[in-house]
């Protein structure tokens, strides 16, 4: 037969045993012989022990899964052996009643129940029981099995489902998120379920020059409990380097900061008075990585003084690179988004200003060569800011080098006739759109009857900014001269107009003309603020 501890019995043996198993026609000499069996060959430990509850067999591997060497195990009561403190009155009642009624429920099966070791450490165990012996005076031998082993391997494999969940849990929220404000909470609570840590904060970065560690004001813990260390973590910031956030945003990875004793650096910090006063005994904390760029600190603290655990550091590195990937790709979405919804735009506004570019020419054109020939030259100038703006990312673009690009095509290379001088005023892409079709009318006219068709004109363009009640204002000055005979149009054209719509509407601005007798010079001004 075989029993729960997996020993099996030849069949002469088998047959004893059947016998043992009832007392009325078994006899102390064959229960003797097969408990003798039992502690000279069974693979696990055998534990025998009489009705008066006292330690009769003790073999090799009962010594080593207990500590206790058979000369003073023997003898001894079990229940003060290896029954932890708070089972051992259950223990001797239960003895009690099974020997006053023969009902036990120890002697059904397998159980799983905590023995003691010798040093008072609980070990898990599995123990089944075989009674033996006459009736009234029974003896009990347990076959017990030391399985710290697969508790341990059981509660790893728990631990790592639950830590697995918790960063899917986290990374989803992240995902539907897209914040890493509103996903800061949920890192923290996830790390201090899985941890058991009573506290938890997140630093963040505040972009200044040198940038500093700041409170995020996010916080895992009863907020009464450590209000002190709020209050001061608040106040406290820290470079790079300073402090553990410091440490982990200089070092971009976990960092675990023990107080066993021997390492009293957690209290040399900046908030060491705080933290040893809440009896603070260990920190860790990690980085969370977005673009590589540390984009928080995640802090944890804990009331009891434990050693670094390397599963630990590497679930919480886990998390923290993949809510930072996932929250990278968040923000790479949104800005795909934005840059096509931007794309739309402009390419909506750019359809508009040429149609209506389009519209204005083929109303004053007298042919349709003239009417290609300004059409042309007027989207080529179009073309040309477009693709300066382009070139600068849509941002900021000089706009003494949009007065280049825009009249250079009509005045020939090392052409001493146009001289441009002036301050950097950086516009924005809308002011430069503007800006680029009002220069273009006063190139193409000064080609046409102005400065830049005679060998004698002269062309000069300024850049300047001046004050003003309201703020500063850009004021840029197109002045032609060298000529003869000049006077005012007879009729306000097309470029006149879009001229005066541009600055007055589009830019708050003022259009000046002066004609003299040898040019004519154009002042416009704007208000800085508004670029």
């Amino acid at each position: 037969m075989r029993f729960e501890s997996g020993y099996a019995l030849d069949a002469k043996e088998t047959e004893g045993a059947m016998k043992a198993d009832r007392p009325d026609r078994a006899s102390r000499n064959e229960a003797d012989g097969l408990i003798g069996l039992f502690l000279d060959t069974a693979p696990d430990a055998v534990v025998v022990m009489d009705a008066a509850g006292c330690v009769t067999g003790w073999n090799e591997q009962a010594e080593a899964v207990f500590g206790w060497p058979a000369a003073e195990a023997v003898g001894r009561e079990l229940a003060n052996l290896i029954i932890p403190a708070a089972q051992r009155d259950a223990h001797r009642r239960g003895l009690a009643h099974f020997l006053a009624t023969g009902e036990g429920p120890l002697l059904q099966g397998r159980v799983e129940v905590n023995g003691q070791h010798r040093s008072g450490e609980a070990i898990p165990v599995e123990l089944a029981i075989l009674q033996l012996g006459a009736e009234g005076a029974p003896t009990f031998v347990g076959f017990v099995r030391d399985i710290s082993e697969r508790r341990r391997a059981e509660a790893a494999l728990r631990r790592q489902a639950r830590e697995a969940e918790l960063v899917n849990q986290v990374t989803m929220l992240a995902g539907e998120s897209g914040s890493l404000e509103e996903t800061l909470p949920a890192c923290l609570s996830a790390v201090c379920e899985l941890t058991g840590w009573p506290a938890a904060h997140a630093y963040l970065p505040d972009g200044a020059d040198p940038p500093r560690l700041v409170s995020s004001g996010i916080w895992h813990g009863h907020p009464e409990t450590f209000a002190p260390l709020r209050e001061i973590t608040a106040r406290t910031a820290f470079g790079m380097g300073e402090g553990m956030p410091g440490r982990i945003w200089r070092r971009r990875g976990a960092y675990w900061l023990p107080d066993d004793g021997r390492n009293d650096q957690i209290h040399k910090f900046p908030r060491a008075q705080v933290t040893r006063s809440l009896g603070i005994r260990a920190t860790f904390g990690f980085p969370i990585l977005i673009e590589g760029e540390v984009a928080a600190i995640l802090e944890f603290f804990s009331q009891d003084g434990l050693r670094p655990d390397p599963d630990l550091l590497l679930t919480v590195r886990t998390l923290g690179e993949q809510v930072g990937r996932v929250l990278e790709r968040r923000r790479v979405q949104r800005h795909q988004a934005l840059l096509l919804a931007e794309l739309d735009h402009r390419a909506m506004n750019m359809l508009s200003v040429v149609m209506g570019m389009a519209d204005q020419t083929a109303r004053r054109a007298r042919s349709i060569e003239g009417f290609r020939a300004d059409f042309t030259a007027r989207l080529g100038s179009l073309a040309r800011a477009y693709g300066l703006l382009t070139s600068r990312g849509w941002k900021s673009t000089d706009l003494l080098e949009i007065i280049r690009q825009i009249v250079g095509p009509y005045v020939p290379e090392g052409d001493g006739r146009f001289t441009l001088a002036g301050e950097a005023v950086q516009i924005p892409p809308k002011v430069g759109m503007t800006l680029s079709m009002v220069l273009h009318e006063l190139a193409a006219n000064a080609t046409k009857y102005g400065a830049l068709s005679d060998p004698a004109g002269r062309l000069a363009v300024t850049v300047e900014t001046v004050p003003a009640p309201e703020g500063r204002r850009v004021v840029l000055t197109w002045r032609e001269s060298g000529l003869s005979g000049v006077r005012p149009p007879t009729r306000r054209g097309f470029g006149a107009r879009l001229i005066e719509a541009s600055l007055q509407r589009e830019l708050n601005g003022t259009a000046e003309i002066e004609y003299t007798g040898e040019g004519v010079r154009y002042r416009f001004d704007f208000p800085e603020r508004r670029l």
